[in-house]
């Protein structure tokens, strides 16, 4: 097997577990009842989270292929992937919803504190990046707080 073939693999076969994922969240959204007073029903948000989710894995899938076909390997940044840092990007994953779920902390700052955390994690450790990343966590958790109260009329804490 060449090397940009099994270097590219993998992409391909996270893009397929990332479907089957969507494929779970749509037959779990098709289980829940109907709307009865909000315009789009509690279904909404896993159909629209399911829907994202099929788009990137395609777009995942995509490019590997292309990269198969071209013989090309992946980026050197993705080449050195450490999986200490996917772990602690899991174990943040399970603080933050633990947070949610059983500490009943507010969703803005839990969110921020989780994508400040997952941004350093992930890349640089800086005052510049400390700053940019709580800012964006700020900016994303209150964009989505604001778009699931007013139009979805989910109150998420």
């Amino acid at each position: 097997m060449r090397e940009a073939t099994r270097q590219n693999i993998a992409d391909i076969i996270l893009a397929a577990f990332v479907a089957a994922g969507s494929v779970m969240l749509f037959i779990g959204a098709a289980e829940l009842p109907p709307p009865r007073f909000e315009p789009l029903g509690s279904a909404a948000l896993p159909r629209i989270l399911g829907a994202l989710l099929i788009c990137f894995a395609v777009v995942l899938s995509l490019r590997a292929v292309l990269r198969i076909r071209a013989g090309t390997l992946r980026d050197e940044v993705t080449s050195h992937a450490d999986p200490r840092r996917g772990a602690l990007v899991f174990a943040a994953l399970v603080v933050y919803v633990a947070a949610l779920d059983i500490g009943h902390v507010p969703f803005v700052p839990a969110t921020m504190v989780f994508v400040t955390t997952t941004g350093l994690v992930i890349g640089a450790r800086s005052w510049v990046n400390l700053f940019v990343f709580a800012a964006l966590g700020l900016v994303l958790s209150l964009a989505i707080s604001t778009v699931l109260e007013r139009f979805l009329y989910i109150s998420i804490g």
